[in-house]
């Protein structure tokens, strides 16, 4: 049986996977000092306490990082960790694949479809932006293991905001949760609205949206410009059949993917204007399946 993990800043859920179903879960809580450890001591009792047979271990993992080596979790604070050894202890003879978390949930999101699609591109929309390509079934990392990180395409000319990968200007600045919420303090006092200043959220501007709402209406344009603009872009080099956005923002529904595919189409070459892009379906479990398929 395939072991799929996503590691996340709180939690670390993880898969038991056959024929491409979860059929059992995990929950493990992230602590950056034991992390690993604690996820391969939980995997191999439950695999032992329920007889089952591992055969490879995939990992989703949020930062940078290259076959078992992690370069950069710093939503965690890993760095300069190779992973491997750990393995090792518990695991010997098992190997261990790794990728970025949005490209393990681009394969899985790609591995669910029913339409037998073959090539897609996920971004995700939640703290921060992220980004993975999937050709042939395939994760494509890249030379720099870095491909896909649509977060950090210079988008914005108006702002300039930092990002916290030392760039400004970046997707990631505009497009997160973070970003959206930064986008309506600062243009709050230009519009009529009925949004808490003191509690904004993502969801709260993308809500007040729904209802005609000014600042929410100006924001979400603003973030939907901001990524269709992106998209078209990134699908001139890519060219994938389909284009699936996840993250705890795009939980706002057809208002938002509907105002991006708009400004897609506005921005897009016309050879690929009839490019896909739909609301990503698994949510949580995407990240598990795809990181057991990884091998």
């Amino acid at each position: 049986m395939r072991v799929g993990i996503d590691v996340g800043g709180t939690t670390v859920k993880i898969g038991f996977i056959d024929d491409y179903k979860i059929i059992h879960r995990l929950v493990v809580e992230t602590n950056k000092d034991t992390l690993f450890d604690d996820i391969f001591i939980a995997i191999k009792k439950y695999a032992e306490d329920n007889n089952i047979d591992i055969t490879g271990i995939g990992f989703g993992l949020p930062g940078h990082v290259s076959n078992t080596y992690i370069d950069k979790l710093p939503n965690i604070g890993i760095y300069d960790l190779d992973i491997a050894p750990i393995a090792n202890k518990y695991f010997p003879n098992i190997d261990i694949y790794t990728t970025n978390d949005a490209n393990a949930a681009a394969l899985g999101e790609l591995l669910n479809d029913k339409d037998n699609v073959k090539s897609a591109y996920m971004i995700t929309l939640g703290t921060g932006v992220g980004g993975g390509l999937v050709i042939d079934s395939k994760v494509i990392n890249g030379f720099h293991a870095n491909c896909g990180e649509i977060g950090h395409i210079y988008v914005d000319f108006n702002h300039n905001y930092q990002c916290t990968c030392g760039l400004k200007g970046c997707l990631e600045t505009v497009a997160s949760a973070t970003g959206i919420v930064r986008l309506a303090n600062e243009y709050y006092n230009q519009f009529n609205t009925k949004i808490d200043k003191k509690n904004m959220t993502a969801k709260s501007i993308l809500d007040a949206a729904k209802q005609n709402d000014e600042l929410g209406l100006f924001i979400l344009n603003y973030i939907s410009e901001s990524l269709g603009r992106a998209i078209a872009t990134i699908e001139l080099c890519v060219d994938v059949e389909r284009i699936y956005i996840g993250g705890g923002v795009s939980d706002a529904g057809d208002i938002l993917i509907n105002r991006i595919r708009d400004y897609y189409k506005k921005y897009s070459h016309y050879a690929i204007k009839d490019l896909e892009i739909t609301k990503a379906k698994l949510g949580n479990d995407a990240g598990m399946l795809g990181a057991a398929y990884l091998f």
